[in-house]
């Protein structure tokens, strides 16, 4: 039986019928036309448009456009003004957007107060003894002072930096925040104490990895956590913050070469607010500084810094042979790592010759005061040297060369 014709049939019927060869000749055409124009672009790769000379060493970094904005008092705010900005929690979701939104974030009780006590018993002995053995490195005409390798100087400190919970109860929380931020592995960069006086404290803006040359790659290369012994305020000298400096939204950096970062930081400089107790996790890319203490009485706290486990020598040239570390060639010796570069490979500050530890500063006591006649090293270095010159400071002594 025959089918009957229907609409779509005689739709079909009446198409103009595509001819094959003039089709292919169209795509022909279009090819040598995409061709042409492609030929007539300058090629980046042409010989003529490489560099000539390597360059690598000559890339910018950021702290010498930052130079004096944090001495602005009048610009810095206390971070309560603003609601949206972090604020001491234990909600580790609330802890990540603080972190990825802001650059920073705030674990709230991440010590108990006997755990605070402790840590602030042994830190202010430690730097009462380093002032008597004329060892202390002090800044800001005195009203501060630092407590370098603080791992050498108490075991309460080589449990914090550990992050075991004996000495910080919330340690398993800033430990989950750190294995997100820096990735598996990460190892200890720094841990020091710092005490500030009124009148002390305040530093330039600058990024903690400010050392790597721009550009930084898209994610922090370190984190510092400080753990507050005092409360963090704009009086007491809490840490000065740009709030969300660290990258935009769409996960660009905001410090780069090319774009005039200064002026963000000129936009709004805070000063974090912190309970004691508190463990504040910064991104190595965010822009902060010391705050200045204007209030009597003193600031302390703890600053630790962790590493990604990439930023480290592949073969670990520590456990070599006391014997081969001793009779190197002091070109050896700073190709193996015992050398400072931009504060990087610090002894006790800048100790003189790391490669060489005679009687580095360790554990001191003002209950043990027959140590302070020690001959140091750090008697013996240039940051001795350096405090001693200074009218103000009595408490450090250099010995010579």
């Amino acid at each position: 039986m025959a089918r009957k014709q229907t609409t779509a049939d005689s739709e079909i019927s009446t198409a103009p019928h595509i001819d094959a060869q003039s089709e292919i000749a169209e795509l022909k055409a279009e090819i040598a036309r995409l061709r042409g124009e492609l030929a007539a672009q300058p090629v980046a790769n042409e010989p003529g448009n490489w560099p000539e000379e390597i360059d690598y060493h000559q890339q910018p970094m950021s702290g010498a456009r930052l130079t004096g904005i944090s001495s602005n008092r009048e610009a810095i705010r206390p971070s309560s003004e603003f609601p949206e900005l972090p604020v001491a929690t234990s909600d580790q979701a609330q802890l990540e957007r603080d972190f990825m939104r802001w650059g920073y974030c705030i674990v709230k009780d991440a010590m108990t107060k006997q755990q605070v006590q402790q840590q602030i018993t042994r830190l202010l002995d430690q730097a009462s003894a380093e002032r008597a053995a004329k060892v202390a490195h002090m800044s800001h005409h005195g009203a501060a002072q630092t407590v370098f390798n603080m791992l050498a100087k108490g075991r309460v400190f080589r449990d914090l930096a550990a992050l075991e919970p004996m000495a910080a109860s919330g340690a398993p929380v800033v430990e989950a925040l750190l294995e997100k931020i820096l990735g598996s592995g990460f190892y200890l960069a720094t841990a020091h104490g710092s005490i500030v006086n009124q009148g002390g404290g305040r530093q330039e803006l600058h990024q903690d990895q400010g050392f790597v040359p721009l550009p930084h790659p898209p994610y922090p290369l370190y984190c510092l956590i400080i753990w507050t012994y005092s409360d963090f305020d704009l009086q007491s000298g809490g840490t000065y913050v740009v709030p969300g400096s660290h990258r935009n939204a769409a996960g660009e950096n905001l410090v780069r070469p090319e774009v005039a970062f200064e002026a963000l930081a000129q936009e709004r400089i805070i000063a974090l607010e912190a309970p004691p107790g508190a463990a504040i996790l910064t991104d190595s890319r965010l822009l902060h500084s010391g705050g200045k203490r204007t209030a009597a009485g003193t600031r302390l706290a703890s600053r630790i810094f962790y590493a990604r486990a990439v930023m480290r020598q592949q073969e670990n040239q520590f456990v070599l042979p006391p014997e081969l570390i001793e009779n190197a060639s002091p070109k050896l010796h700073g190709l193996l790592g015992f050398k400072t570069h931009y504060g990087l490979g610090m002894v006790d500050g800048n100790a003189i010759d790391p490669a060489k530890p005679k009687i580095p500063i360790g554990e001191l006591s003002m209950s043990r005061p027959e140590a302070f006649d020690q001959l140091f090293d750090w008697k013996f270095s240039e940051d001795a040297k350096t405090l001693a010159a200074r009218e103000w400071d009595e408490f450090a002594e250099y010995l010579g060369d």
